[in-house]
């Protein structure tokens, strides 16, 4: 048996996660926040994580998964999906696993369009990683069905381990502030899209209107995925030259990583 845990907000890591789980026999996906919400122990062999990159670094939420995730499986692998570099995000996770005396067998990296808003990927890159994505998910798979082991190649260099990543959230938090979510109630057309997409469900609707929680992984789904671009991240705004959402993915696609699929 295998899983594969996935974190997904604009629809890249969620494409790579079902197109691998497509391939791995017996194998399927489950929503990272939706484990936290309600964690069981995982009985299964094999064991993925697939999640994009934050600041050259994992996802906070992710963090947490990997801290507190019940499993004892004989092969773990994570890619990581990124739009230019990977940081410290793969040796990150294998260390999280070590404290907990478990084993990252295979990290792999998979560039696909960003979705930073700040430094989003040129239309011509877009078109270009997004047809190299199979060639390299295939051999992904492939690897992973020979139980491919890079773990001794894995670590973080001393700049990592060192708040490598520190400068990029503090811009983020403190200047662009993007956990201050809000709507443009005049743009808004109450699609409830937003919603939708939430990994985290931190958005609800009021009078067809989005709510914002505290909640927020900071995914920028909500954004990137409205059709009026009304959702701003703080001093953060999509626009028609920002705006991306993985062209194989739709919102309700990302509805289902808040869904429990181990009692299914």
């Amino acid at each position: 048996m295998a899983v594969i845990f996935y974190l997904s907000g604009t629809g890249n890591s969620l494409y790579a996660a079902k197109t691998m789980a497509k391939e791995l026999e017996g194998c399927r996906l489950e929503g990272i926040t939706s484990y936290l919400k309600a964690p069981y122990e995982v009985q299964d062999e094999v064991v993925g994580i697939v999640c994009p990159v934050y600041c050259m670094a994992l996802p906070p939420v992710v963090e947490v998964f990997l801290q507190q995730v019940k499993m004892v499986p004989q092969y773990i692998f994570t890619v990581v999906t990124m739009g230019a570099m990977s940081g410290q995000a793969l040796g990150q996770a294998k260390e999280l696993l070590e404290q907990r005396e478990l084993r990252l067998a295979y990290g792999v990296t998979l560039a696909l369009p960003d979705n930073s808003i700040v430094f989003p990927s040129p239309k011509v890159r877009q078109e270009k990683l997004l047809n190299q994505a199979p060639a390299e998910l295939g051999l992904i798979v492939r690897n992973i069905k020979n139980r491919h082991d890079n773990y001794n190649h894995l670590s973080r260099s001393f700049l990592w381990q060192y708040g490598g990543t520190a400068i990029g959230w503090w811009v983020l938090n403190s200047i662009k502030q993007v956990g201050q979510l809000s709507c443009d109630a005049a743009k808004c057309v109450g699609c409830g899209i937003c919603a939708t997409v939430c990994p985290a469900g931190n958005i609800t609707l009021d009078e067809g209107k989005p709510v914002f929680g505290s909640a927020c992984v900071h995914c920028f789904g909500c954004a990137h995925w409205c059709p009026q671009s009304a959702i701003s991240l703080g001093s953060l705004t999509p626009d028609a030259k920002t705006r991306y959402t993985h062209p194989e993915v739709k919102p309700i696609d990302l509805e289902a990583q808040k869904e429990r699929k181990d009692e299914a």
